[in-house]
């Protein structure tokens, strides 16, 4: 855990959500553990997740009740559209 006694977690953005965000790569510290959905929350994510945003955990696929710990890495991956 970090010095703050908070949890440090990056978040990485993809495609169309990095642009509306203007990032693709960012620390939060958060002040005690949260869920992916409650993170969503917090970063006003909910149009996108109505939208079918994917969420990965340390890599691995994940649902919105799974709780983060100091060091993850949440990945927001837009759904994808072809033509």
């Amino acid at each position: 855990m970090n010095d703050e006694g908070g949890l440090e977690i990056t978040l990485l953005a993809f495609g169309p959500l990095a642009e509306a965000l203007d990032w693709k790569q960012h620390q939060l510290t958060l002040q005690s553990q949260l869920s992916v959905g409650q993170v969503l929350d917090i970063l006003d994510l909910g149009g996108w997740n109505e939208k079918g945003l994917i969420t990965a955990l340390n890599g691995i696929h994940c649902t919105l009740s799974t709780e983060l710990k100091d060091g993850d890495e949440l990945a927001l991956l837009p759904p994808v559209s072809g033509g």
